[in-house]
């Protein structure tokens, strides 16, 4: 199988030699050690057919789970999200430029339309919920002996040094397991995991994630998550 080469990755050909059980326990130690967090969002999927042009969207994360979206890059530039909002804190706004200002609109997470044009619910974003999925089908795949991991060495990733991982699932897609293969690159410093890329049983890219410019902890406050927000419009 042919691996597409990731966005801003870069081999130097030589063993990470840190076996991925220890890492992943490290990553869960040094995530638990975050309360919030700022980046660049990269992001690409297959939806209806191909893979979607590549979107950049600035982020802001804080636990358990508050986040806003800015897309800077891609179709959707200009458009902004904001989770929970609301008066049942539960609701999904999102602004939508037009020619002169913009509307906002308020959506269930979960629904179809707040999920057009994507794989996931805006609750699935963010460094945690990688660290789950690979915790997840890691664990499961390795108690099962169904998994093949392989070191993919020492890379530097969107400029930062880090460690890459290959998972090889089972070829049986009954089994339940998420994809076929997944990449991880993982911050060599932060131990967080800044890029994935998810490949399905025909060995199709479906999926690419990336974190750049990863701030931890940056003193985020709680009008960085709020919809009465000057600089925001909603």
């Amino acid at each position: 199988m042919v691996i597409v080469a990731c966005i801003g990755s870069v081999a130097v050909g030589e063993s990470a030699s840190i076996p991925f059980t220890q890492l992943l326990e490290e990553m869960e130690q040094a995530y638990a050690r975050v309360d919030h967090y700022t980046a660049t969002f990269l992001i690409q999927e297959h939806i209806e057919g191909q893979l979607s042009p590549k979107q950049l969207i600035a982020l802001k994360f804080k636990k358990p789970f508050k986040v806003y979206l800015r897309w800077i890059e891609g179709p959707n530039e200009g458009r902004q999200a904001l989770y929970p909002a609301g008066v049942d804190a539960n609701e999904l706004w999102v602004r939508v430029p037009l020619l002169v200002g913009g509307v906002t609109v308020t959506l269930d997470p979960g629904s179809p339309r707040a999920r057009k044009g994507g794989r996931h619910a805006i609750t699935d974003i963010g460094i945690g919920r990688i660290i789950e999925f690979v915790g997840e089908n890691v664990r499961r795949g390795l108690q099962h002996r169904e998994l093949t991991i392989v070191d993919g060495g020492y890379r530097t990733t969107f400029h930062r040094p880090t460690l890459r991982y290959i998972f090889h699932f089972p070829e049986d897609p009954t089994k339940g397991y998420y994809c076929k293969t997944a990449i991880i690159d993982v911050d060599r410093e932060h131990r967080l995991p800044i890029f994935a890329e998810i490949y399905n049983w025909d060995n199709q890219l479906v999926e690419r994630y990336g974190y750049l410019n990863l701030r931890l902890n940056p003193g985020l406050t709680d009008d960085d998550f709020d919809p009465k927000n000057p600089e925001y419009g909603f």
